[in-house]
């Protein structure tokens, strides 16, 4: 964990990202979470990236040399966490906080999620349909298997530096094994 944790560190504070959603944010006034997507593209940026001379079916950031680190190590700790966990999408978050919400884009019912970094608090809210907080996990190096989209779930407060790391499956018959370097269609 410690390894993927200063991969992760290194990355976010060498990268900066500009998007579209940096560009909404700033017309919003909102702070524009910072995050680091690795895996298979959705549908929407298959469409419309830009690059056309990297693989299509891959983020931008995989392709980089840490980016694809980062991806190998922790596709590597997920995948030993949870073996028939079907994934093709990571996110790390770089200290952000969610609201309550659920994750309703998800292709399938489960995502797993765990936190790095040096933070106090920082647990998984999770709520029932009424939207009344019924408990909160502890994630800190800890891969957690939830239904996200079902589930009612916020980021608890939190003081320091923190990476959650989400794993999940978006609606692409597409997905990416980093040991073979192949991209995969789902059946």
């Amino acid at each position: 964990m410690k390894r993927v944790e200063k991969l992760i560190s290194e990355y976010h504070n060498k990268k900066s990202r500009i998007s579209v959603g940096n560009r909404l944010h700033k017309v919003l006034n909102h702070k524009r979470p910072k995050s680091l997507v690795l895996g298979v593209r959705s549908p929407y940026f298959l469409s419309n990236r830009k690059d056309k001379t990297l693989h299509p079916k891959l983020t931008t950031h995989t392709h980089t040399e840490k980016g694809f680190e980062i991806y190998k190590l922790l596709y590597y700790i997920i995948s030993k966490s949870y073996p028939s966990f079907e994934f093709n999408q990571i996110i790390v978050n770089y200290n952000t906080d969610f609201i309550i919400h659920k994750d309703f884009k998800n292709k399938n019912d489960n995502s797993v999620m765990f936190s790095l970094g040096n933070f106090t608090g920082g647990g998984l809210h999770i709520y029932d349909d009424n939207k009344q907080l019924i408990d909160t996990l502890q994630l800190y190096h800890k891969p957690t298997l939830f239904k996200g989209k079902h589930i009612y779930h916020s980021t608890e407060k939190f003081e320091g530096e923190r990476y959650c790391v989400v794993a999940y499956q978006i609606k692409t018959n597409y997905r990416y094994d980093p040991f073979t370097k192949e991209v995969i269609q789902l059946l």
